[in-house]
């Protein structure tokens, strides 16, 4: 799951005139951001079919959605810088290309080592996407619109996950899991070559000469300084060990219901699908919530993120763990659902509240690798390795054990804040 919010690129016309071309853009850059999550979340729903196929383990099958998040996060700030020297729409256009070709290849695999391989490309060609997006964005449209282009732009990775969680059943099932990947690799394609349409807006501005601050380990090394902050550290752990919860739960559920509840990887699929949603719900409903009760501190922020946990953790651990198959399974399900993405807006502004204006970019850039690498990549591998041991049910208990280690996390962060600003 990205939680990139732009700070730097931004046009310094306060009255951009915004045309009809500028929409065009917009349209062809949401498309893209949404065919990078379908692409992305496809895979969950077909892990029916490509167990039975290859006979593979879930450990094996959960390394195919930790190959993505890991590639994401080891390519993010290289891919970010490369775009800012060679050319934001060059990197974009090379980037779809080669996450859809890539997805094409996972149809066209004949065993799963060459999959997983074509996974981690995927990854490779999603990286550093959301910014260098971003960055096309706000170069034409006015700042008085940046706050709705931005969150329409973020909203598409939550519709495409979604999108890529039904979808996967869906195609599956009607034409199998090969031409599956076959159909959603076409639409990318096409528009990356659309993509060559449009001109950097960068390109209007005078040409600039990057200083080597721009370098990857200059904005490593000012990083690792803001992360001297305990709250920005213990905020990033508390992220990375709720992205654990989320990304295990987004990849093994419709497998899970597929098993428990003995429905085809279609519906399962689409049930999926409604926890999904109502965990992109969940998304601006705790970040209202921590803005409206966290008062504008840091540490008040996180207690109201850490209940978010603690209660998406009780009604996961609940569901997996207590109850057996059926209506109350199902709305704990929901409910969890719907509480596990309270940090995916908090933790940003966290780490930008406690940041310098100089550093914002490149901590929220370290802050994605990071939960990436450690949450995201993580989860699916390490959920569907307890699988092969424990089954899946208990696999998932112990992913949602995770909430409760983040909302401890989360509760201890402004522990450590109120400590560090004492001892100033």
């Amino acid at each position: 799951m990205h939680a990139y919010q732009p700070t730097s690129v931004i046009s310094s016309e306060e009255n951009i005139r915004v045309t009809a071309k500028a929409w065009m853009v917009f349209a062809l850059t949401f498309a893209l951001m949404l065919l990078d999550f379908i692409d992305r979340q496809i895979v969950t729903s077909m892990f029916p079919y490509l167990k039975a196929d290859w006979q593979l383990s879930d450990k094996q099958l959960g390394a195919l959605i930790s190959a993505v998040s890991l590639t994401v996060a080891l390519g993010t700030i290289p891919v970010a810088l490369l775009a800012d020297r060679w050319g934001r729409v060059r990197i974009i256009v090379t980037m779809a290309l080669t996450w859809s070709g890539a997805t094409m290849a996972c149809g066209a695999a004949g065993n799963y080592t060459t999959m997983l391989v074509a996974r981690g490309a995927v990854g490779l060609g999603e990286a550093g996407y959301a910014p260098a997006g971003a960055a096309i964005l706000a170069g034409i449209f006015p700042r008085r619109l940046h706050s709705a282009i931005f969150g329409a732009f973020q909203g598409a990775g939550a519709v495409g996950t979604i999108l890529g969680v039904w979808l996967g059943g869906w195609l599956a099932t009607r034409w199998g899991w090969k031409a599956a990947f076959g159909i959603v690799g076409v639409p990318g394609l096409v528009l990356a070559l659309c993509y060559m349409w449009v001109r950097d807006p960068a390109q209007a501005t005078p040409a600039r000469t990057l200083t080597p601050a721009y370098s990857f380990w200059t904005a490593l090394k000012n990083g690792l300084i803001l992360f001297k902050k305990p709250i920005v550290m213990w905020a990033c752990v508390g992220g990375a060990l709720q992205l654990f919860t989320v990304l295990s739960l987004y990849s093994w559920l419709p497998s899970f219901i597929h098993r428990s509840y003995g429905v085809s990887p279609e519906k399962a699929g689409a049930q999926a699908a409604i926890v999904i949603l109502l965990g992109a719900l969940g998304t601006v409903a705790w970040g209202y919530a921590v803005d409206r009760f966290g008062q504008g501190n840091s540490g008040r922020r996180l207690r109201v993120v850490a209940i978010g946990s603690l209660l998406s953790g009780g009604f996961l651990m609940a569901a997996f763990g207590l109850l057996p198959v059926g209506q109350s399974q199902w709305l704990c399900l929901m409910l969890g659902g719907f509480c596990m993405t309270c940090s995916i807006g908090a933790v940003p502004a966290v780490v930008m509240e406690n940041a310098e204006p100089g550093l914002r970019a490149t901590s929220l850039a370290l802050v994605a690798m990071a939960q990436n690498l450690f949450g995201q990549s993580l989860g699916p591998f390490t959920t569907g390795a307890l699988s092969d041991t424990l089954g899946l049910e208990r696999a998932l208990s112990i992913a949602a054990a995770f909430a409760f280690l983040a909302a401890a996390t989360f509760a201890w962060a402004g522990v450590a804040h109120l400590r560090s600003r004492q001892a100033i």
